[in-house]
């Protein structure tokens, strides 16, 4: 009998061993490391578009007013606003007109503002990114005005000779972009005025005024470009 027992015993595992090796090996799911991830495609860029700007931050004089007169001892920093208007001709050029208005700390009267007009060509290094360098250079005109509490009012007026700013656009979107900006310009006062009397300048130097802060960059109408194609903008 206990032979039997292990006759069957011995069947039993045979058979079982005999099933688990006919059943076929589990596939195994490989993952392919050498696939990469697609590049993001490029941003559209405006082109023959309005383009409008407006920003704030802080402005300062330095160098002379004229010859013996410190700008630091006419006006200290203050705080600027700019608004510009220009026309996107492509994705990296831009013809941009811009108006300032500063309100200084006054060192030898009660109070000192100004006004700072100018146009310019922009540049941007690359138009279809989501981080959009650019330059900016120019000419213009600026008007200085001194106020006392008691007295007439000196207007200080001449040319800005030069202006560059540089600044990165952070791009929200095709036609919205933040970011910041800092520039520079050479200013050749030639004239002061008081109410009914008109002098000219007679030593001028050439001074500079910085200007450092955040600007918002909107786009109205034209195209929107990725260097590849070009459509309609909304």
């Amino acid at each position: 009998m206990k032979l039997a027992y292990s006759f069957v015993a011995l069947g039993v595992s045979l058979t079982a061993a005999s099933i688990a090796g006919a059943q076929p090996l589990e596939a195994v799911p490989t993952v392919n490391t050498s696939a990469e991830r697609p590049a993001r495609a490029p941003m559209g860029a405006p082109s023959n578009a309005l383009e409008l700007s407006v920003a704030t931050g802080y402005t300062q004089g330095f160098g002379n007013l004229s010859s013996g007169v410190g700008m630091p001892s006419v006006v200290g920093p203050g705080l600027g606003v700019d608004v510009g208007i220009g026309w996107r001709i492509d994705p990296r050029l831009a013809v941009v007109g811009k108006g300032q208005y500063q309100e200084f700390q006054a060192e030898r009267t009660s109070a000192a503002r100004g006004v700072a007009g100018s146009i310019g060509v922009q540049y941007h290094l690359a138009p279809t990114s989501r981080i959009d360098p650019w330059v900016e250079a120019g000419v213009g005109y600026r008007l200085l005005w001194e106020a006392p509490n008691i007295g007439p009012t000196l207007t200080t007026h001449g040319f800005d000779v030069g202006k560059v700013r540089v600044g990165i656009d952070f791009r929200a979107d095709e036609n919205v972009a933040l970011g910041p900006m800092i520039g520079a310009d050479a200013t050749l006062f030639l004239f002061q005025d008081f109410p009914n009397l008109q002098t000219n300048i007679s030593d001028p130097t050439v001074s500079t005024f910085v200007y450092a802060g955040l600007q918002g960059r909107f786009d109205i109408g034209g195209q929107s470009s990725t260097g590849a194609r070009t459509t309609a903008s909304r």
